[in-house]
């Protein structure tokens, strides 16, 4: 079994989980400081189980390992780490900006990159303070594709030096907002839960909490019947996507005056009947209890060192219908 060394902060931390839940051995050194939002041992529990935790590092430690991730805040400080001695391995470092251009000790978290990458000049409401995403997002997405290159590696047979940027990932996910750009010299503008393209596209309230309905032009009919409007297909100012946009607040209000008087059970039943994209907006409770991932078996249990368990998400695709192994927290344990 390839042997894996993980030494740094979470978006290290989680490529190493994606190595445990592949079935690799995961050693990690050093730790990242508690998060101000989370529990030490949440964040233990969601990015740590299964791993052997050291408590010192060595120089010529990595040799040891197939691989090595490294995360670190800037490139000198990844360098001076010794990344380019590590002959033996195939190393991936992480770092907010990449190991080469005038930014590359710049220093960033994951607020100051969605902010410097377009992204949160985008998302709120049209005249008001932009938002950005809470947590870690670009850290674990930035993991996904460190994985993605490490293991192209292992099964090339490679021993490289993979060079992973927080903010160039940011970016690869910009889906076409950049080439749009590029082409036409427009960007969308903040519309803060109304999807401006398509409508109805937009949170809705009902009686009980609220749902999002997404209706892209093929399910305008279908809408209509889910509502118990059939009269909607017929009206000439909804006749396609233009004029509906044109008309964008007359449908909200259509709407929005039906799904208040429904719960939210009520309209799952009629979006799952009548075959139209609705989100019911779910609590954290409702979603591990929700019916379709415990069906799939998708809730990974993972148990802490006093042997009590918790529920953490596994990976989102399966080969072979493959089981999900039960996972533990081990104890830090010393190496020599």
């Amino acid at each position: 079994m390839e042997r894996v060394l993980e030494l740094g902060g979470y978006s290290a931390r989680y490529c190493g989980r994606l190595f445990v839940q592949t079935g690799y051995s995961v050693s990690r050194v050093k730790s990242s400081p508690k998060p101000g939002w989370a529990s030490k041992m949440a964040m233990n529990l969601f990015l740590d189980v299964e791993k052997q935790h050291l408590d010192s590092f060595r120089q010529d430690l990595p040799n040891s390992f197939d691989v090595v991730i490294v995360e670190a805040n800037s490139a000198d400080e990844a360098i001076n780490l010794g990344i380019e001695e590590w002959k033996n391995a195939i190393v991936v470092v992480i770092t907010p900006f990449g190991l080469s251009g005038p930014r590359r000790n710049w220093k960033a978290t994951s607020s100051t990159l969605l902010a410097m990458g377009g992204y949160t000049q985008l998302m709120g409401d049209e005249g008001r303070t932009p938002l950005t995403l809470p947590g870690h997002y670009v850290e674990f997405q930035t993991a996904q594709y460190a994985y993605t290159a490490a293991t192209a590696c292992l099964f090339a047979g490679e021993k490289k030096l993979i060079d992973v940027s927080m903010y160039e990932t940011l970016l690869s996910l910009s889906q076409f907002t950049t080439v749009m750009w590029s082409c036409s010299g427009m960007v969308r503008g903040r519309h803060g839960s109304d999807f401006y393209w398509v409508v109805p596209s937009n949170l809705f309230q009902c009686a009980d909490g609220w749902v999002y309905i997404n209706i892209v032009p093929t399910f305008w009919d279908a809408l209509a019947l889910f509502l118990d409007r059939p009269e909607l297909t017929l009206d000439e100012k909804f006749s396609d996507n233009t004029l509906r946009m044109a008309n964008r607040d007359a449908i909200h209000e259509i709407v929005a005056s039906v799904l208040i008087e429904w719960d939210k059970q009520y309209v799952r039943e009629r979006a799952t009947s009548f075959r139209i994209p609705a989100g019911v907006v779910q609590t954290f409770d409702e979603v591990l209890k929700d019916e379709h991932l415990r069906t799939r078996d998708f809730w990974q249990t993972v148990e802490d060192e006093d042997g009590a368990t918790y529920l953490s998400p596994s990976l989102p695709f399966r080969i072979d219908k493959n089981d999900r192994p039960k996972l533990k927290l081990r104890k830090t344990a010393s190496r020599d």
